[in-house]
């Protein structure tokens, strides 16, 4: 039997239609609520489908390091590459005689240092992607929107240089990969059990999808800014339009990728692999677009990890056509993967991995044991050496140094558990399932017994006692500090507004004065202290560590 797991990053959960769950906002486009997905409903058909599954280390390079190692990483290493000593799954199955096979284009994977191609017999990287340093050719580049609503726009701007001459929608990313995936299958359906893992970074940003899937999700009225790559933390920088455009352009992204799937598993139909391969659809994590009042995947103490952010969707089909069209509500997480792919070869997982074989679920073999997820992202700066950041690969915003709280979910539950002194949040999934009321203070006991199960959890994988000792305190609702994000109340600020009167405040004077001179319209840069945002309330958006604020975040009341 083969084995292809294909990953799409930043894909939501209610942005495939086999959940069948709404898209939390209205459609301006064809006004249908569910978005566009018809050949992964059809693989999900054919599929178990997991409705428990979820992140652990979170974002796209610790999620790596789940799936290669079968081990959490987050509770020791932050956005880094594999070190010497990391054990992969490619190197496990290249010297059991298998053909392996890495196509990506997310960044970060085979970048200077990082490895991960590590194991594979061949590896290829498909050129173009965002944080791609590829082409340098001279054009007349298309600037979509004022600088300070992006969230690199010296990156968007190498990103549009990478796309200057792109006509047809094959030339998109992910029809690119699947075109470099599909011509590898071609050649390669000789082989016999082989291992092709294809990384893609579509849905993520840029969100930028061909015009024709763009309308059908775009209001035909929309003459703003486009943010392709919306700027994190709190998103009321953007009008409510634009807001809706972004989630139109994400939502068409999503059923562009959706449809370069569906050549794929032609493909696999054409050349008679599908009845011998077994398929691992699945997604690192979800976004924020305005849920919670958060865009992107904000860090600090913005940085929480609600369901929209790590409960994924996932679908295994087997080639004996074993549980098609079921669905399991285990809970499980990518550190799974890893032994999965084992089983599927028949050979036994080294000693020491956190993951076990999802075979028995879709077979109906055995019982599962695990229960709790535990998702969260290691603050880099409470380590001293030296490796290479998130922020180098878009892995990482907000303060490196403060914890951030880490999310403990089960079938009931979901504690998003605060370092001390800050908010702490508890949903009865149950009857919340959109996470809307924090009951963390009416049901103490329950967020106390989720706290000690993540307080045991960074125990057993050996976490540095500096990070667990940060979340031993009650979970409560109610703050009694404030990180010092930046210096305290009469910090010093660079501020103007923008044509819509939205204020726009960072450290850096030179920056504002970019920023003021980018955005048409926008008054004369003033200097201000923190403390002189906080009547703004949230028209106020201070920009730190990489992602915007309000004043209330930064201000004890």
């Amino acid at each position: 039997m083969n084995v292809i797991t294909i990953m799409n990053d930043t894909f939501r959960r209610d942005h495939v239609g086999a959940y069948g769950l709404e898209a939390p906002w209205a459609n301006p486009g064809t006004g249908h609520g569910r978005i566009h997905t018809p050949n992964l409903d059809d693989l999900a058909r054919q599929s178990v489908r997991f409705d428990r599954f979820y992140a652990g280390s979170y974002p796209t390079i610790p999620t790596r390091y789940d799936l290669w190692t079968g081990r959490f990483g987050f509770p020791t290493r932050p956005w880094q590459p594999l070190e010497r000593e990391d054990l992969t799954l490619a190197e496990i199955l290249n010297s059991a005689g298998h053909p392996t096979m890495l196509i990506h284009d997310t960044p970060g994977l085979t970048a200077a240092g990082y490895n991960f191609q590590r194991g594979f017999m061949g590896w290829e990287r498909v050129r173009g992607q965002h944080g791609d340093s590829w082409r340098t050719d001279p054009g007349q580049l298309w600037l979509p929107c004022a600088p300070h609503k992006h969230k690199n726009h010296l990156g968007v701007r190498a990103y549009l240089r990478n796309v200057l001459d792109r006509r047809h929608e094959a030339e998109w990313m992910a029809g690119k990969s699947i075109l470099e995936s599909m011509d590898w299958l071609e050649r390669n359906a000789a082989h016999q059990d082989f291992y092709l893992y294809i990384d893609m970074w579509d849905p993520h940003e840029p969100f930028d999808a061909p015009p024709a899937d763009q309308a059908r999700y775009e209001s035909p009225d929309f003459d703003g800014d486009w943010l392709i790559y919306p700027a994190y933390g709190r998103g009321t920088y953007m009008t409510d339009d634009e807001r809706a455009h972004v989630r139109a352009s994400y939502a068409a992204l999503c059923t562009y990728t959706d449809r370069w799937l569906g050549h794929l598993f032609e493909k696999l139909d054409a050349l008679g692999l599908a009845d011998d391969t077994l398929v691992i659809w699945l997604t690192d994590h979800g976004h924020g677009l305005g849920d919670h009042d958060l865009q992107g995947k904000p860090g600090s103490q913005l940085g929480r990890l609600y369901d929209q952010n790590v409960r994924c969707p996932m679908f295994i089909r087997h080639p004996g056509g074993l549980g098609a069209g079921s669905s399991r509500g285990e809970v499980c997480q990518h550190v799974d993967i890893f032994a999965t792919v084992l089983d599927a070869f028949g050979m036994e997982p080294p000693g020491g991995i956190d993951g076990e074989s999802l075979l028995p679920l879709i077979t109906g073999e055995s019982a599962w044991s695990r229960v709790t997820a535990f998702s969260g992202r290691f603050p880099p700066g409470l380590l001293t050496s030296g490796v290479i950041g998130g922020a180098d690969h878009d892995g990482f915003v907000g303060r490196e140094d403060l914890p951030e709280p880490l999310t403990v979910s089960n079938a009931n539950w979901q504690l998003i558990a605060s370092p001390r002194g800050h908010v702490s949040e508890l949903y009865d999934l149950e009857n919340d399932p959109n996470q809307l009321r924090n009951v963390v203070d009416e049901h103490p006991e329950e967020a106390r017994r989720l706290q000690h199960q993540l307080l045991d959890f960074l125990e057993a994988h050996h976490a540095p006692p500096e990070l667990a000792q940060a979340f031993e305190d009650q979970p409560t609702a109610n703050p009694t500090t404030s990180p010092p994000l930046i210096a305290g109340p009469d910090a010093v600020l660079y501020a103007f507004k923008d044509a819509n009167g939205k204020t726009i405040a960072v450290e850096n004077e030179a920056q504002a004065i970019e920023f003021a001179h980018g955005s048409p319209g926008a008054s004369d840069v003033r200097r201000v202290r923190l403390r002189d945002l906080r009547p703004e309330g949230r028209n106020a958006h201070v920009g730190a560590h990489g992602q915007y604020y309000w004043p209330e975040d930064l201000l004890l009341s």
